[in-house]
């Protein structure tokens, strides 16, 4: 078979399935779940390595219905992602705290799809930046609020392949305000959430005959984004003080519908919900933490399992 013919055929099958066309437009680098334990606590001044080891797998691909795509269509994902955080040794006025963070993942795509879904052959995705600032208020014994706000911004300069569906870079910009609560409260129990809106840029290589009913490039601007992680954890005193365990999940609601050449793609916002058990033990300095996830509730997304491995250490 021609590579014309396999691709006026994939234009059919696009076609009979739009939903499979308009999917999957959101940034592939953004947080879900990789940060939700202590999360706003921030750490003493100085220097530190974040290294961030996702596994993910998926055997269902959804629409925007939440129904599954026909026939088999599998992902197989690894991401590792060093960051790299500074927190300021000078404090700002009333107590706030400042540093910035750098991020940039690396992707191992495995992709086995009988409508034709393919990825790209690159690894890198697209760079994260951004300041934070911070502080703890105490509120009553036991009892403290933490928090800390932060402006991400990624920028499009990992790989991208056009005539692939699925990338490691958006090949667009994403800027992404968000803040991150943890209530501290006795007996060893917290409660963290980080939350995000997320905006997007125009990606001006966008091929999706499905859509646009030609192979040429096109404009798509992803619809804004909320999504957050969450945790709950307690300290297993009876093992050790410094081991907790819990509950973790994340949740996305997209807010608005992804458009292309300034058109509203109908039914394209994606939704996703997980939920899963979670370690986090300190030691000498170094943070481990390890949480796996369930997905569910999910549109426009694939919809499967992530384990998320995290080691921080202390320069």
């Amino acid at each position: 078979m021609s590579r014309r013919t396999a691709l006026l055929l994939g234009c059919i099958f696009s076609f009979m399935f739009s939903s499979a066309a308009v999917a999957y437009n959101q940034n592939p680098n953004l947080n879900y779940g990789n940060t939700n334990i202590i999360d706003a606590m921030l750490p003493p001044p100085g220097l530190y390595m974040s290294n961030y080891m996702v596994f993910y797998s998926a055997d269902e691909f959804k629409d925007g219905n939440g129904e599954s795509f026909p026939m088999n269509n599998e992902l197989d994902l690894v991401v590792y992602a060093p960051q790299f955080i500074w927190v300021s040794k000078k404090e700002l006025p009333h107590g706030l705290r400042w540093g910035a963070q750098a991020l940039w993942p690396m992707f191992g795509f495995d992709v086995n799809s009988d409508l034709g879904l393919d990825s790209g052959g690159g690894i890198l995705g697209d760079p994260c930046m951004g300041p934070f600032i911070g502080s703890a208020i105490p509120l009553a014994k036991d009892l403290v609020f933490h928090w800390f706000f932060e402006f991400d911004v990624y920028f499009p300069v990992g790989a991208y392949d056009k005539n692939k569906a699925i990338n490691p870079s958006a090949n667009f910009w994403t800027f992404e305000p968000w803040v991150t609560m943890t209530l501290q409260m006795p007996y060893g129990f917290t409660f963290s959430t980080r939350q995000h809106l997320t905006f997007n840029s125009k990606n001006d290589e966008y091929v999706n005959p499905g859509v646009t009913g030609d192979f040429n490039d096109h404009d798509l601007e992803a619809g804004e984004l909320w999504h957050f992680n969450y945790s709950l954890m307690k300290t297993l005193d009876f093992i050790n003080p410094n081991l907790r365990f819990g509950v973790v999940g994340y949740y996305g609601q997209q807010l608005s519908e992804d458009e292309v050449d300034g058109v509203k793609l109908q039914n394209s916002e994606e939704e996703v919900f997980a939920i899963g058990p979670a370690l986090h033990y300190i030691h000498k300095g170094m943070i481990f933490s390890l949480k796996t996830y369930f997905e569910s509730e999910v549109e426009n997304r694939p919809e499967g399992e992530k384990v998320v491995f995290r080691i921080i250490i202390p320069f």
